[in-house]
């Protein structure tokens, strides 16, 4: 413990000695989650891709020197040139991004995507970089530029006992990561739980919370299994749409190379797919666990399903109001208008890939998004 304790500090103030020095010839990544998680092999898969890509050397350093809520002005200063931007924990500097984060669960209306977080992430990164100069806009303010978001697997309820009705919904003690998974448990008449990912073992354990709202995967990244006894899958769907991989630091951005930066914008398209495929392999594993261990697997019945659709109608509007009273946003129809089709357009686009497919996502981000991106001018200006 000791011996970690100093490699630690030893990291971070090596890493912080070096912010504000132009390092042309480094890419310091540093992100707010675990070695060995999906996050961390993620930002691997980009660091692999960037040396044998470019004459540059990377170091990634995991939940050493930037935690989640340091981010972002952990970018903005230099501390590091890459890391995972999770936009909500920024509601005000990135509001036009939380936005249309928020509508995730709009995706599911209508046929269900293959992978929502490969259409979702698909959306987003086509809006954020080629629909939306007020989301360039909010990352110049913060000395950054975002080059891809990679969202998870569909958010489902994973609890202490089977959930798959309106009446065993209402009266739970139910915990969403985000606003509108709260309202969704509020609408079936269920108790809306606030608490950090880090303390949904002990809610549930201690049975302060009957269910949490989370991707499958995170059964076995939270090591749930123990404290689980049913999952609903897919229920109430939607995912995190904030998850912003591909952060960078406006430097040193501006310091690289044409070349070099179109090997970048290439590594995040890659790490992206390597996300949100690796999201859904989890899923895979996890759900098989979760039979093994005895616990149920249960689907929504009919009358849950068509509450969740009109919650989603109805809330499409109630995050219109948020962000355009609350948040000063313009234009809110219209953006919700340009979203909406990005995501029917990106459903059609992904549907037929294998959705562990790595390497058919990462052609398709890259042939779809970051290749035509104008990589002299993009974050430029």
């Amino acid at each position: 413990m000791q011996k970690n304790s100093l490699l630690k500090v030893a990291a971070a103030l090596s890493l912080m000695s070096a912010a504000g020095v132009a390092q042309a010839d480094t890419m310091r990544i540093a992100h707010g989650f675990p070695a060995q998680s999906i996050v961390d092999d993620t930002f691997k898969t980009l660091a692999q891709h960037v040396e044998e890509n470019t004459d540059l050397d990377t170091e990634v350093f995991a939940l050493t020197v930037l935690d989640l809520k340091q981010a972002s002005p952990g970018l903005t200063s230099g501390v590091a040139d890459s890391t995972m931007l999770l936009t909500a924990y920024f509601p005000s500097e990135f509001s036009e991004q939380n936005f249309v984060a928020d509508l995730t669960m709009v995706a599911n209306l209508g046929e269900r995507p293959t992978s929502i977080g490969a259409t979702v992430g698909g959306a987003l990164m086509e809006y954020v970089t080629m629909q939306c100069p007020e989301c360039v806009g909010q990352n110049l303010a913060q000395n950054q530029i975002g080059l891809a978001f990679a969202p998870g697997s569909q958010f489902s309820l994973l609890c202490k006992e089977p959930i798959s009705s309106v009446a065993d919904v209402r009266g739970r003690a139910i915990r969403g990561p985000v606003s509108v998974f709260r309202r969704w448990a509020e609408t079936m008449g269920a108790s809306p739980i606030t608490i950090s990912a880090n303390e949904v073992f002990d809610g549930l354990n201690q049975g302060l919370v009957d269910c949490t709202i989370n991707a499958v995967g995170e059964v076995s990244n939270l090591s749930l299994f123990d404290v689980v006894g049913g999952i609903t899958p897919g229920m109430p769907g939607g995912t995190f749409g904030g998850s912003g991989i591909g952060q960078l630091n406006l430097d040193f951005w501006q310091s690289l190379s044409l070349e070099d930066r179109k090997a970048v914008a290439r590594g995040m398209a890659k790490a992206t797919a390597f996300m949100v495929t690796g999201y859904m392999k989890q899923e895979v594993l996890d759900l098989q666990t979760a039979r093994d261990q005895g616990i149920a697997i249960v689907e929504a019945d009919p009358g849950l399903q068509s509450a969740t659709k009109a919650f989603i109608k109805d809330d499409i509007e109630t995050i219109k109001a948020i962000y355009r009273d609350d948040f000063g946003l313009e234009n809110v129809d219209e953006k919700v208008e340009t979203f909406i089709g990005l995501l029917e357009k990106w459903k059609a686009l992904t549907d037929p890939l294998d959705p562990t497919d790595t390497e058919a996502l990462t052609e398709l981000y890259w042939t779809e998004i970051h290749s035509k991106l104008n990589l002299e001018t993009y974050g430029l200006n």
